[in-house]
Formats: structure tokens, C-alpha cells, sequence
């Protein structure tokens, strides 16, 4: 018998709206690493979603002009995928914020997925362990 964390990406914690995705770009904080550009709102009450019971919201993005083949870039975004869900237990769920993040990938080739994997490992401390 394996035992596994429940780490498995749900629905509602993906960012669906594209008022929400403008709002993040447009008032949001920024973050950079050498493979991944992270754009984040932190807000008290989520005025978007009322129901919400997650408290971080999330989306990935790769540009098409940055990878050009689309089945790099859902590749690209499956390792992302991945890669915040192997991270996601370290993410602290005390606080009273809700986060929206959007995570873009900024290189022109595929790299590893350990490589991508500790970019996270790196955002996600700066991101909640300032």
C-alpha cells in the first residue's frame, strides 16, 4: 500500500477569469528567476471568489512567442504543474491573505524538470518566508 500527500491540483484553485489575470498584471508584485517570472497579488478577502476555501489561486503561462511549439509549451506547463504541486506543502496556509499567482515561463528552450523544480522551490521561498 503507497501513501501519497493529497497534493493534486483542484479546479478551484486555478485562475479561470481574465479580469483577475489583468488585475494581477496591473497591480501585482513582481518576481523574477532565471526560469520564471512570477506576478502575485496578495489581497485580505477575496473579492472575486467569496466561496473560496483555498488560499493560494494560481495560473501558468508560456509564451508562444518564447516557445514556439505548442506541445513543448503544454509540456512546459504540465512540469509547472508539477512542479508547484510537489512544493505546495511547504506553502504556509495560516494567514488570513488570500494569494493569486501567475507563474510565466521566460527561457526559449525546455530546460530539466529538477531545474525547474528548484526555481519553484526558490520562489516560493521568497514569496511566503520574506
Amino acid at each position: 500500500m503507497h501513501f501519497f500527500t493529497n497534493n493534486k491540483l483542484k479546479k478551484k484553485e486555478i485562475i479561470n477569469k481574465k479580469k483577475i489575470v489583468n488585475t494581477i498584471f496591473r497591480n501585482g508584485k513582481k518576481i523574477e528567476n532565471n526560469l520564471l517570472k512570477v506576478a502575485y497579488l496578495e489581497t485580505s478577502t477575496s473579492k472575486y471568489n467569496s466561496t473560496s476555501t483555498f488560499k493560494v489561486k494560481i495560473a501558468f503561462f508560456v509564451s508562444k512567442k518564447q516557445i514556439i511549439k505548442s506541445y513543448q509549451r503544454n509540456r512546459i506547463k504540465r512540469l509547472m504543474r508539477r512542479s508547484y504541486q510537489l512544493n505546495k506543502k511547504i506553502i504556509p496556509f495560516k494567514r488570513k491573505k488570500i494569494y493569486y499567482i501567475i507563474f510565466m515561463y521566460l527561457k526559449k528552450k525546455l530546460h530539466n524538470f529538477y531545474e525547474l523544480k528548484n526555481c519553484f522551490e526558490n520562489i516560493i521561498q521568497k514569496l511566503f518566508f520574506k
